[in-house]
């Protein structure tokens, strides 16, 4: 793992280990290095965006020096982006490579550092000067023989005004029997390169010294983008939305709209009225693109998960400021009301895909001084399940405008169920073609070859507040299953989910088929983009996180977006209430009304003294199968002909229903109860049906 260096550590070293090495100097060999292939070392991904420039001076490698390289030494290359980049300070040096040759497999650890240009001590001849950064020191295992980039960001990017020297520190003690070469040109310019290994020493110019002097200057350079020309950076706040109701630790995020590649950090702060408190910030901007071809990548953009639990409740104001590496900033804000104990009635027991039967028992938590109550509500959940999803193709677009076409199918969708002026363009019904191109200008798809996570979700509420549609959005990060299909079926909301790993887009979700597999998964419909078609897909959790088995391989969803109409109703019915907290919050059901072998979404529903509200939900399994024997429907342990009078009375007289449900009274499992069940029932009692369902 790196650690990071100091000027005094390296000082330390060199006194240490660096007295020893001039008489084996004198002993350096050249030799032309030919046309040898370049492979590169890198400890990250590279920084290098559009703007980025590569700054060197030399005339191409030409010559590799044997017998010079010993370890624990620093190296120094002149470099000056003024010769190399229109219009080039300030200059953001990122990145810093010194080409090497390698006989076999080596480790080697490396740092790199910029200095200052010291004219004065040489007068006419600049050496390097005062030390500007350093970056951490890397442990690399170079692979083999070979001709080797290796590139050592800096740890934070630093700005310059002018020329500077870029360093290469090597500090593990090399085998002399088989050392590496440093690569050099065939220009020898004086005050261009150095080498250091001895304090006492001190700086020895490669090309002029008195131990062996190089045919050329020593190739190292720097990557670096010039920043002169870069517009004002611009804050776009993602979330929250203004005038949101925040319950308890909330995430920030904002996006950055100006393009600017010099981009600092986000500050995140609050107020209550008189001056700003600072949250958080972020350097760290970011953020998977998904373009249908490559791999998303990871990141939230600029985002801070905010825990405001000790802050009184109240109306607050939400400053974003966005600062550039040259200090140019720019600021938006948002007013919300924080309640750092939510009215939010959390189901703690039963979870997600337990089963149930002669009664239920949602036993709830929650923190809220003044909850006033607590109510609990019914839904079934449909199999299969369905919002009827059209179908759209990438063909005519280019994969890149996945996303576009994945929430052009939500506003259709929402379209479907009578919401026709979130899809009007004056009197016209938009294709949803025509809308996926209008979208893809909010989502910025064409400029970027593809559609950032944050774009997505600025977009789509850019989208909704220019064509003056009632609609709320919201999002969650790495839903598993039970998550989509809360706010898909019994939310009824309209949802797209961001599919990362090896290959980033985004999908429309049709609905569920089918409850838990033999192998664990469950499986979900997509409208896919990138096929047209409507998809059956497995979905599993792996290491927490949901993932659906897609293109041969399993990948991850790191995200869904909803979209839901402000006066949308959703049906439910009650199942009790708790009015009294002081004992704890839970309900008691004894189910009625619900179908054996049925899947049922329970949601609970909490209201404070303030007139906030809440609500939590899972989808649970009923079923009776296991808890009774089947065909005992008068539940004294064993079947047989008092159970036909049971059965014959709830059918054919109104009588109780079998003990355990209703359901349990489908002898002969054809989802309807009936005469012939009865019939069923008689031909198992006298040998001549098999054993009832339930």
């Amino acid at each position: 793992m790196p650690r990071f260096l100091t000027a005094v550590s390296l000082a330390v070293l060199m006194l240490l280990y660096g007295q020893s090495d001039a008489a084996s100097r004198k002993e350096a060999r050249i030799t032309k290095i030919g046309d040898v292939s370049r492979q590169e070392i890198r400890v990250q991904p590279s920084l290098s965006t559009a703007d980025t420039c590569i700054v060197r001076h030399d005339q191409g490698i030409v010559w590799k020096i044997d017998g010079w390289v010993t370890g624990n030494e620093l190296y120094k290359g002149y470099i000056d982006p003024g010769v190399a980049c229109p219009s080039p300070y300030p200059f953001l040096v990122t990145e810093i490579n010194m080409p090497m040759y390698f006989y076999g497999a080596t480790p080697l650890n490396v740092s790199v550092d910029v200095e200052a240009v010291d004219t004065n001590s040489a007068p006419g001849c600049p050496i390097p000067g005062e030390l500007l950064t350093i970056s951490s020191e890397y442990q690399l295992n170079v692979p083999g023989t070979g001709l080797y980039d290796i590139w050592i960001p800096l740890d934070t990017p630093i700005m310059v005004n002018g020329p500077f020297f870029a360093g290469f520190f090597i500090s593990n003690v090399l085998d002399q029997a088989d050392s590496p070469a440093v690569v050099i040109d065939s220009v020898p310019v004086q005050c261009t390169s150095y080498n250091i290994w001895d304090t006492q020493v001190g700086w020895v110019d490669l090309v002029n010294n008195s131990y062996w002097n190089f045919p050329g200057r020593l190739v190292l350079y720097v990557a670096g983008i010039p920043a002169a020309g870069q517009p004002m950076p611009e804050v776009r706040i993602a979330s929250p939305h203004d005038g949101d109701t925040l319950y308890g630790t909330t995430e920030l995020w904002a996006g950055e709209g100006s393009g600017s590649t010099i981009i600092d950090y986000v500050a995140f702060e609050y107020s209550s009225g008189g001056g700003y408190t600072e949250i958080g910030r972020d350097f760290d901007g970011t953020s998977p693109i998904r373009d249908g071809t490559n791999p998303s990548g990871d990141g939230a953009a600029y985002s801070y998960l905010w825990d405001f639990s000790a802050l009184p409740e109240g109306i607050y104001t939400l400053r974003y400021t966005v600062v550039d590496t040259l200090g140019q900033s720019s600021s938006d804000s948002i007013t919300v009301y924080l309640e750092p104990t939510p009215p939010v009635p959390g189901i703690i027991s039963p979870s997600d895909g337990e089963t149930f039967c002669s009664s239920l028992d949602l036993l709830i938590s929650n923190n809220d001084e003044d909850l006033s109550f607590v109510q609990a509500y019914r839904k079934p959940a449909a199999n299969p399940y369905s919002v009827g999803m059209a179908t759209a193709s990438t063909n005519g677009f280019g994969s890149h405008y996945n996303a576009p076409l994945a929430a052009a199918l939500l506003i259709n969708m929402w379209y479907g169920r009578g919401y026709e002026r979130i899809i009007k363009e004056g009197y016209n019904i938009l294709s949803v073609d025509t809308l996926a191109a209008r979208l893809a200008v909010f989502f910025h798809t064409d400029e970027n070859n593809g559609t950032y996570d944050e774009d997505v979700y600025i977009g789509l509420q850019d989208y909704l507040d220019y064509n003056g549609s009632k609609f709320h959005i919201d999002y969650q990060r790495d839903p598993n299953y039970f998550d989509i299909r809360k706010w898909v079926e019994d939310e009824e909301r309209g949802v797209m989910i961001a599919i990362g790993g090896p290959t980033g887009f985004w999908l429309a979700v049709d609905g569920f088929v089918d409850w838990e597999q033999a192998d664990g998964s469950h499986h979900i419909n997509v409208s896919n983009p990138l096929t047209g078609t409507i998809q059956e897909l497995p979905m599993r959790q792996f290491s927490g996180k949901g993932s659906v088995y897609i293109n041969g391989t399993w990948q991850p969803v790191d995200m869904m977006v909803s979209l839901k109409a402000d006066d949308w109703m959703v049906t439910r019915n009650s199942i009790g209430a708790d009015l009294n907290g002081a004992d704890g919050w839970a309900i008691h059901w004894t189910p009625s009304g619900l179908t054996e072998d049925n899947w049922y979404f329970f949601l609970t529903y909490g209201n404070d003294a303030t007139g906030l509200s809440g609500t939590s939900s899972i989808l649970l399994h009923y079923t009776c199968a296991l808890e009774y024997v089947p065909g005992d429907y008068n539940d004294d342990g064993q079947v047989n002909i008092l159970d036909l009078e049971y059965l014959l009375n709830y059918i054919a007289l109104s009588g109780p229903p079998p003990a355990g449900g209703a359901g349990r009274a489908d002898a002969n499992c054809d989802n309807h109860v009936n005469i012939a069940d009865v019939v069923y029932y008689m031909n198992y009692i006298f040998g001549s049906s098999a054993q009832p369902c339930y």
